[in-house]
């Protein structure tokens, strides 16, 4: 019988998923869930059964762990290779060693490619190019639809990457902005710059693009009501003044600074 080789396609960004050649594959509860995240963060990497035990059942161990993740493991693969034969080897959930890996490329996780994007993102974004930063954004941001490992917002392993992608979220988010600004496309961005500040308060970079967004807008007295916002949420929250980035926009502001209208360079 031919070896399947098809290889499944696992989201992350939002609700946890896999499909097999676009159909969507039943992964079971937040356990078996737990289980495939677990294998997803070691980014192919062998991951022991005590650190899998340890990250899905945390505190609340059940009677016999050890049984309980070989059933999970074996539902996953029939559904992370459906058209696998009973006697062929697995070739995406493998055993090693006291352990598993998922042998599957970064392509096959959408939040490996979601992190090259905003990678490659951020360098258009450096080297002046604001159509291709903007693609580039474009593309990564359409590939999230929740919050990251959303089934398993209560356990502790995946809340360190959970926060990281978050983070790269926002990065993307303002690259977007900056890149429609360098295109004349401010008046596109008020929400989005608005709804940015309002999900990432402490990100001075977005306080200081939402001004921007106003200022181009012709709304000055705004931008300044929005920066004198920034420094008390960074001061009520961090017991911080603002870094240099919000002191110079708020400088440029104020004193009408011409490259801040259209046009202006991107960066």
């Amino acid at each position: 019988m031919e070896q399947n080789t098809t290889e499944p396609a696992i989201e992350v960004l939002g609700p946890i998923t896999a499909a097999v050649d676009g159909d969507r594959v039943q992964l079971g509860g937040p356990r078996p869930k737990a289980v495939l995240a677990a294998l997803v963060l070691a980014r192919g990497d062998l991951v022991t059964e005590e650190q899998i035990i340890d990250a899905v059942w945390e505190e609340r161990l059940p009677g016999k762990p050890r049984q309980a993740l070989h059933t999970y493991v074996a539902d996953l693969r029939r559904a992370l290779e459906p058209r696998r034969g009973a006697r062929q080897t697995p070739s995406v959930l493998l055993r090693h060693a006291g352990g598993y890996r998922l042998a599957v490329s970064q392509d096959a996780v959408d939040s490996a490619r979601f992190v090259n994007l905003v990678r490659a993102a951020a360098h258009a974004r450096v080297e002046g190019r604001p159509d291709e930063a903007l693609a580039h954004a474009d593309r990564a941001l359409r590939l999230w639809h929740g919050p990251a490992y959303a089934d398993l917002n209560g356990l502790r392993f995946v809340q360190a990457e959970s926060g990281r992608l978050a983070e790269l979220r926002s990065t993307a988010r303002e690259i977007r902005i900056a890149a429609l600004l360098a295109q004349g496309a401010h008046h596109l961005t008020l929400a989005d710059s608005e709804e940015l500040t309002a999900e990432a308060p402490l990100r001075e970079s977005g306080w200081a693009l939402r001004a921007q967004v106003l200022y181009r807008c012709g709304r000055q007295a705004e931008a300044v009501a929005v920066l004198g916002s920034a420094r008390r949420v960074l001061r009520e929250e961090l017991g911080v003044s603002p870094g240099p980035e919000l002191a110079r926009i708020t400088e440029r502001v104020l004193a009408h600074d011409p490259t801040l209208s259209w046009p202006a360079a991107f960066g």
